[in-house]
């Protein structure tokens, strides 16, 4: 062994490896920069890690056959210490390997689930949720203010070429609760989670954020901002950027710019539009508060955040959602829908004007033309629209447009959305809606079961699901999922229809069985487009055109009879000439009439089939 030592000092193998050790990490450091300047993925730096690592051993072999004495032969301990070098380096070497980020991903996972597993291979590096900051502050205005702070930051690495972060519908989904970071990843689909918390005293604000990776807890990055409450929006655009440089991607300065335009810069604005969206979806979600009210209560929210922050596209969209449903609700007055008409035509136009989306302003536009007077070009729109990249989500125009035969690029905008945000139940059914209208069955059931997966196996039955049954003649099914439909409204009593309509019901039973129903279970309030649906399945077209007569007559009357195409499953339900104004609009508008009639109802005893 001291011959060897002696051996080793003669042929300086100590000093090769310190040389190549310090060449090799100073060459690791000037990589290291190149690649995030380059945005180069994390595996081509692990691959030159790897390779820098093999050649080490290769230096040592060649040192000590190329050393001060040249080559000579070797004892056989030399052999065997030297072979055993090279094993000890393929040991490291495969531990490298098998501890890749990848590898521990799936290491982290293999224990909790078969979802987390399937994060771990699929997941973006890049993939981030934004969960809501918890506030420290007892207030329910520093609330507000908190999930204000999340949104922002989310809406700025939103901005950033490369990220992939999911939406508020989704991430917000978690407030409040403590479910495990894996358990979030895997439903989220992500690789990485920003959460943490804002305590808010007077003009101070403290605020705490951390990054962690899902697949194990580890926290990546952290930082506490002790700043006065006007500093918020320089907090949140820092936050976003050390995200951004902890997760490898590269801003420049349009990307600077680009997140900065995003964010909304009065405190008082975002706190009142949280209040405002805290009230649009309890309005929406919970069956004890109506509609209308609670959404015109929202958009007070909506307009002090305006008065603000008069640029706030976001709370435009929101806000036309109020004028869209007195529009669509059976119980205002002829005044009360123009004034509506008129409010949701400038709020969308102000939308779009203000949004730094170039999808969200083609969606807002497209929105607005079909609510006004004229459709002019609309059938271009629309199509610009749906085909726009981006995972925005629209409001009320797939519904309008799949009843026009959209049901593929409704679809295609709805699976973007979804992979952005994949807990959004509201574009679940926005999909079920298109794809029944458009005649895709099976599209609604798997739809369905996506939705299953999302709700983590919660089942639900909606009307979409029971009519995509009964086109694909399964009507004994689809009979018994009916009492099982959660939302007792317009769109069930319909879906009774249809159901009892494909089995042969007689009609005067149907239509007394029909009305028998309670119609005070309804949010929408849109009972005249249904009963122009029975009257059409039913056999009456006469009274199915005057149904549609006085839908024709009030304002965006084409919304309406839109609707109503996208409900009967049985091509036109009324004549155009019954129609004049949605005649003249569609005439203009480059849009498909007739739709397809989707389900072969039989005849009905006593009168022609319809």
């Amino acid at each position: 062994m001291g011959g060897f030592l002696q051996r080793l000092k003669e042929r300086k193998l100590v000093q090769w490896a310190l040389a190549y050790a310090a060449a090799a990490f100073a060459l690791l450091q000037g990589l290291d920069i190149v690649a995030q300047r380059f945005g180069w993925p994390e595996s081509a730096v692990r691959v030159l890690i790897i390779a820098l690592a093999i050649g080490f051993f290769v230096a040592l072999v060649l040192a000590w056959y190329h050393g001060e004495r040249g080559a000579q032969r070797v004892s056989g301990v030399e052999l065997l210490i030297l072979a055993l070098l090279l094993a000890i380096g393929g040991a490291v070497l495969w531990r490298v390997s098998q501890h890749s980020p990848e590898a521990t991903i799936a290491e982290a996972n293999a224990v909790p689930s078969a979802a987390a597993v399937a994060l771990a291979t699929t997941a973006s590096e890049r993939s981030i949720a934004v969960l809501p900051f918890v506030s420290m502050s007892g207030d329910k205005d520093n609330e507000y203010f908190s999930d204000g702070v999340s949104e922002e930051i989310l809406n700025s690495l939103a901005r950033i070429d490369g990220m992939q972060v999911v939406g508020r519908t989704s991430s917000f989904q978690f407030k409040g609760k403590s479910d495990d970071l894996r358990t979030i990843g895997a439903r989220l689909g992500v690789a990485n989670v920003l959460e943490g918390s804002v305590r808010r005293e007077g003009e101070r604000a403290r605020i705490t954020a951390q990054l962690i990776r899902a697949s194990d807890g580890i926290h990546l990055w952290s930082q506490t901002y002790d700043r006065t409450v006007k500093d918020t929006l320089a907090v949140q655009l820092d936050i976003a950027e050390q995200v951004a440089g902890v997760l490898n991607v590269v801003l420049d300065d349009r990307q600077r710019a680009r997140m900065h335009e995003a964010g909304v810069k009065n405190v008082d604005a975002f706190i009142a539009y949280q209040r405002g969206w805290k009230l649009y979806i309890d309005g929406h979600r919970k069956p004890e508060l109506d509609l209308i009210d609670t959404l015109r209560l929202a958009n007070v929210e909506f307009d002090k955040a305006i008065a603000l922050e008069p640029e706030f596209s976001f709370a435009y969209f929101a806000e036309a959602d109020f004028y869209e449903h007195i529009l669509l609700a059976d119980e205002h007055s002829p005044t009360e829908r123009l004034d509506a008409q008129h409010s949701a035509l400038r709020t969308l136009e102000l939308a779009a004007a203000h949004s730094p989306d170039a999808q969200q302003r083609d969606l807002a536009l497209a929105e607005r033309q079909f609510l006004s007077d004229d459709w002019h070009g609309l059938s271009d729109r629309i199509e610009t629209a749906l085909r726009q990249p981006g995972c925005s989500a629209p409001n009320w125009m797939p519904v309008f447009a799949s009843a026009f035969g959209y049901g593929d690029l409704i679809e295609d905008l709805g699976a973007r959305v979804n992979a952005c945000d994949p807990l959004n139940t509201i574009n679940f059914s926005t999909r079920a809606w298109a794809a029944r209208a458009t005649g895709h069955p099976e599209r609604v059931l798997a739809v369905q079961e996506a939705l299953t997966r999302a709700r983590g196996g919660i089942v639900s039955v909606s009307p979409e699901q029971v009519v995509a049954m009964t086109m694909l003649g399964r009507i004994a099914e689809a009979h018994n999922l009916l009492p099982s439909i959660e939302v007792k409204g317009e769109f069930y009593y319909v879906a009774q229809l249809i159901v009892g309509r494909a089995a042969g019901e007689d009609a005067a039973s149907l239509h007394a069985r029909l009305r028998s129903l309670d119609r005070n279970h309804s949010k929408l309030k849109m009972w005249a487009i249904a009963d122009a649906v029975e009257a059409s399945l039913l056999g009456d077209r006469a009274e199915a055109n005057r149904h549609a007569a006085a839908l024709d007559a009030r304002p965006a009357g084409g919304l309406l009879l839109a609707t109503l195409v996208t409900e009967c499953q049985c091509g036109a339900p009324f004549d155009l000439d019954a129609t004049p104004k949605f005649k003249a609009r569609l005439a203009e508008s480059g849009l498909h009439w007739p739709p397809p009639q989707t389900i072969a109802y039989p005849p009905l005893a006593g009168n022609s089939t319809p």
